[in-house]
């Protein structure tokens, strides 16, 4: 989708009548939904009721590494609590964004060996277990096609690197996720991976 249809179809649903500004899926097999930032405690904000509009939440910042564990051992779930609870309230799908981006994850993982910086991912993921045990869908790998975040070259070589596929990083991240998540929904997430002219 183009980003001038992505913007119609925003407005679209922002200026429709209040009549149409319910809820967009009730069906319980089905759900649209949208990111939130990290409102000051809440996830209606300013007069925005989030589910009158959405039916799933996704944590824009919140979740993310280095967001969560800025500082080494220090953990910070403050920006992703309030997502995870308003869609356990409401019940709506959750979905955790993101274990592995080469892109805001803790600037302190640069300076570990390939062999640290495995073990770090491990505890990374074991601590998401513990704090969120049972996620209904995970983007467990974000934006790794090539050029897309310059730094890729991290999470790749602490996942063991490229190997026979070309892509035996983003397996074992995905054999990581679902030794601790078996019954998620596992999501490889990306922008313009397909284009037409």
């Amino acid at each position: 989708m183009n980003k001038k249809a992505l913007i119609a179809i925003v407005t679209c649903c922002l200026l429709a009548p209040k009549g149409m500004q319910a809820q967009l899926s009730t069906n319980p097999d089905k759900f649209l939904g949208n990111i939130t930032t990290d409102w000051p405690g809440s996830m209606n904000y300013d007069g925005f009721i989030y589910s009158d509009y959405w039916n799933q939440v996704t944590p824009e910042n919140g979740t993310k590494w280095s967001t969560v564990e800025g500082n080494r051992n220090s953990y910070y779930w403050g920006g992703a609590d309030p997502a995870f609870n308003y869609a356990k309230q409401k019940g709506f799908p959750f979905k955790f964004h993101c274990l592995i981006w080469g892109s805001q994850y803790p600037e302190w993982l640069k300076n570990l060996s390939a062999a640290d910086k495995y073990k770090a991912v491990v505890k990374w993921m074991d601590t998401v277990k513990k704090k969120y045990p049972n996620l209904e869908l995970i983007d467990v790998v974000n934006e790794a096609v090539e050029g897309h975040q310059p730094d890729t070259y991290v999470m790749r070589e602490a996942l063991g690197g490229n190997g026979k596929t070309g892509y035996d990083w983003i397996i074992k991240a995905f054999e990581m996720a679902h030794e601790r998540w078996p019954n998620a929904i596992l999501i490889y997430n990306d922008f313009n991976t397909f284009r037409h002219n």
